[in-house]
């Protein structure tokens, strides 16, 4: 049987055209599918070249014959460069195109055919055709030159670098479609190959091209690699995306939330391996709405705790595709927070303990409710010995009473753990079986926690929170003892200061009732003693007025040290203080010179400010050996403090008496009489100021008592209190 070879060729290419069409038709539709554009003109020039052909085929007239080879020509020069579009455009290239890169990608590789198509213009190429009869077949043959081969080899560039842009997109470690770019790669090399043979003569006769031939075949394979499944499915998902040995259950999820892929892990989980495009929630109902909160959950028989971590799945065009989900174990760190979070609350109910033996007991069922220890018992020291406080109810009966005596039994190990601070295994003697082999851990010195398991084994976690719970408990204990203690103090406190109030009050009473007598006795003898004489009785008369008025003042500060800070401080006139202080201190026939430049502001102290001023004038004063004694007061602002500077020209104050000025210890001959500069620091501290010494330019000393600005509403409320305080000193003063 003869075949035809001619009519088979043209069968060929009448179908490569039909083929090419449809898919042309099929990628425009889905254009805006990335590559799908830059493959639909390519398939519209290989219909071009393939109806091309079957014009070459039949006709037999030179003039079309020379006609449809220049078209040829042009044509395949246009699918080379629509070829290297379609592989910069499939790879994610599309930031290289630009107008005159597109426009020199398709014009470079048409060269020969635009200059044979103008040769009439120039003559530099040759573009004849002539008929070859070979085998019993006749059809035309192109006739080309250097021009020609040239373009070619030019081609042959352009073709590599599009087989080379796919070999590179081939190998990328995140190329989501290898299978679907191995098919595209070996179809376009059939092509490829098949047009290397008919440059290269290597075909039955010189004018056969099968090269459109191959559009049938190849188009097919590249458009059903292109369009299937909307340009994605399972079959070009890279399987190493989802690690089958990963123990972490693994979903890949497509756009409509279905399961694409998964890991062998997921199978486990969900106890089948028909996970296949199913619904996650069909899977796991609520899977997807935990998957979307982004937060730990609970799944599975029994529970086991995962953390959704959730990564997008894009192709190489950053489109997004589905997304990865990995179903991350937190089993053993969600326990581990529980644990956390309920021995936090737990503390909070050993903070609010009233009694050694309910920390313990709460010790206790943490250990076992919280720790899922078998038992627990907590043994506290008493008088040389570790007492059981409180026992878990797997333990024996006997615990209750059980007393571990270092005398009787000095090596049992509670007794060896209390004695030695150091956590230890071992066997422990006298709890019953619950607990004949148990994790001990001291206490410091307030005894020891005993924690068994039911296999006798514990984890590096279980110590690690068994020393956590022993330290909770360690300080609730020593918090309980130091509120014990602090109650005691604060009861004995209370007791002596009933003790020192009641012994002032009566020495306060008895010395008025004796000042009273002493100016009686004085006012009689008044008349009994010659005018030279009667200046013994100003002074007995003067010194009875100042020792009620010391009485007084003893009263006013034992009241101030111990009223609260409300019931202390008010706001006071500064120039008031000090005008007062100045009436006391200064005697007006003293040869002393006084300045004052004040300002008229109030400061945080009460009554006794006068007081206080007057102790630190009347040192400035006393002690002053100059010739042309002088003291000059005034104010200055520092922030929200208000210091009042007292400066005498005396003989100063050395480094080292300036560091001891306002200490107990001080004598009054080192400073002024009265209650002296210890007053000063005590009253100070209690106003919340504070008084130092600093050197006076060029002689002498400078006291600088710094009071705190009075606030407003302190200020406002001052005027109420002034009223109340002076109306209660009133009556004080007369008891």
């Amino acid at each position: 049987m003869v075949v035809d070879v001619v009519g088979v060729l043209v069968a060929g290419s009448a179908a490569g055209a039909l083929v090419s069409g449809v898919l042309a038709a099929g990628a425009w539709r889905d254009r805006t599918m990335p590559g799908t554009g830059p493959f639909a003109w390519l398939m519209v020039a290989a219909v071009g070249w393939c109806l091309l052909n079957v014009a070459w085929l039949t006709t037999a007239d030179p003039a079309v014959a020379t006609a449809v080879f220049l078209l040829t020509r042009l044509v395949s020069g246009l699918i080379v460069g629509l070829w290297v579009v379609f592989a910069l455009s499939y790879t994610g290239r599309e930031a290289l195109f630009t107008r005159a890169r597109l426009v020199a990608l398709l014009l470079v590789p048409t060269l020969y055919s635009l200059l044979a198509l103008t040769n009439p213009l120039h003559g530099l190429v040759t573009a004849d055709v002539t008929q070859v009869m070979v085998a019993d077949v006749t059809l035309f043959v192109g006739e080309t030159g250097p021009v020609y081969l040239a373009q070619t080899a030019l081609q042959v560039g352009f073709i590599a670098t599009g087989y080379a842009l796919f070999g590179e997109f081939l190998l990328r470690s995140r190329n989501l479609y290898r299978t679907q770019t191995f098919v595209i790669l070996t179809a376009g090399l059939l092509t490829a190959g098949v047009q290397g043979l008919f440059v290269l003569g290597a075909t039955p006769h010189p004018g056969l091209d099968i090269t459109p031939l191959t559009f049938a075949l190849n188009g097919g394979l590249v458009g059903v690699a292109l369009l299937r499944s909307d340009f994605v499915s399972v079959t070009p998902l890279a399987g190493d995306l989802l690690v089958d040995e990963l123990p972490d259950p693994v979903l890949a999820l497509d756009t409509d939330e279905r399961i694409i892929d998964y890991n062998a892990a997921a199978t486990a989980l969900f106890g089948t391996d028909d996970l296949g495009s199913r619904p996650v929630d069909d899977v796991s109902p609520g899977l997807l709405d935990d998957i979307e909160r982004d937060e730990v959950f609970a799944l599975g028989e029994p529970l086991s705790y995962y953390d959704p971590r959730t990564s997008a799945i894009t192709d190489q065009h950053g489109g997004r595709r589905g997304r990865l989900v990995v179903l991350r174990e937190v089993t053993g760190q969600q326990r581990r927070q529980d644990r956390l979070e309920a021995l936090q609350a737990a503390t909070r109910q050993f903070v609010e303990a009233s009694q050694p033996e309910t920390v313990a007991e709460l010790t206790v069922r943490f250990a076992t409710r919280v720790l899922d220890q078998n038992a627990a018992a907590v043994f506290l020291a008493d008088d040389g010995a570790l007492e059981a406080a409180a026992v878990s109810d797997g333990v024996g009966r006997a615990a209750d009473e059980l007393t571990i005596d270092p005398e009787r039994t000095p090596d049992h190990e509670l007794w060896r753990t209390y004695e030695s601070g150091e956590s230890r295994i071992a066997d422990c003697f006298g709890l019953g079986t619950a607990m004949e082999r148990a994790l001990m851990v001291p206490m410091g010195d307030h005894g020891v926690v005993a924690i068994a398991s039911a296999d006798d084994s514990y984890a590096t976690e279980d110590r690690q929170y068994a020393s956590i719970l022993a330290q909770t408990t360690q300080v609730a204990l020593e918090q309980l003892q130091r509120q014990r203690e602090l109650r005691e103090s604060r009861i004995s406190i209370e007791r002596r200061n009933e003790q020192i109030e009641f012994f002032n009050g009566v020495l306060r009473h008895s010395l008025r009732n004796a000042m009273v007598v002493v100016q009686g006795r004085a006012d009689y003898l008044r008349d009994s003693v010659g005018a030279e004489e009667e200046h013994h009785i100003d002074s007995i008369t003067e010194w009875c007025a100042r020792l009620t008025e010391m009485s007084d003042a003893i009263k006013d500060i034992n009241e101030t040290v111990s009223a609260s800070e409300s019931e202390r401080l008010d706001a006071i006139s500064l120039s008031a203080a000090v005008e007062g202080s100045l009436e006391r201190a200064v005697d007006r026939d003293a040869d002393v010179t006084v300045d004052v430049e004040l300002a008229d502001e109030r400061v945080v102290a009460n009554h006794l400010a006068e007081e206080v001023l007057t102790s630190v004038v009347e040192n400035a004063v006393e002690h002053n050996t100059s010739d042309r004694p002088r003291v000059e007061i005034d104010t200055r602002h520092a922030g929200d403090w208000i210091q009042v500077r007292v400066a005498d020209n005396g003989p100063g104050i050395s480094d080292e008496l300036k560091t001891t000025m306002f200490e107990r210890s001080i004598s009054n001959d080192q400073t002024a009489g009265g209650f002296g500069l210890y007053f000063v620091s005590v009253m100070m501290d209690l106003y919340g100021g504070k008084v130092w010494y600093e050197d006076n330019d060029p002689r002498g000393a400078v006291a600088i008592l710094e009071f705190q600005r009075a606030d407003a509403e302190r200020d406002a409320t001052a005027a109420d209190a002034t009223a109340s305080t002076t109306e209660a000193q009133t009556k004080s003063h007369d008891d």
